[in-house]
């Protein structure tokens, strides 16, 4: 049995991407679910925070970011790695800042990577993410 099925119902999950002269940030998950897919910086919504809260917080704590504008990509009702989760995503701005891997129990490898070469696998949420960057679809069903 799946954790949010023992929980009786999905989580919420948020998630920030970053782009620049088209390619994106990725680092490499480990110790957690989708482990050894390429993601951004995401995390779960904590009680009383707002989804933009979120996202700023997720960037501080694992890549060591202040964001500034967010930008809304898509929502997406995603059914992966034993897990159920409702995920938001937003493309977020960074400037010139270089992203670091803050907490290195969550990511090992990172790096920019051209949009048309990423590596592969990809977490889930970062497929769908970057599927909006490039459709403008923002909506994606389980």
């Amino acid at each position: 049995m799946g954790v949010t099925q023992e929980l009786g119902r999905p989580l919420v999950g948020v998630g920030v991407v970053f782009v620049r002269e088209d390619s994106v940030f990725l680092a490499r998950r480990q110790g957690a679910h989708g482990e050894g897919t390429w993601a951004s910086a995401g995390g779960h919504l904590e009680w009383g925070e707002t989804l933009e809260e979120c996202a700023r917080r997720e960037a501080l704590e694992e890549l060591g970011l202040i964001v500034g504008d967010l930008k809304f990509l898509c929502v997406s009702n995603i059914v992966a790695y034993d897990r159920h989760y409702v995920d938001v995503e937003f493309l977020g701005e960074i400037g010139d800042q270089e992203p670091r891997l803050a907490e290195p129990e969550a990511f090992s490898q990172s790096g920019w990577f051209p949009l048309d070469d990423l590596p592969q696998p990809l977490f889930q949420a970062v497929t769908l993410a970057l599927e909006s960057y490039r459709s403008g679809v923002c909506y994606f069903s389980a």
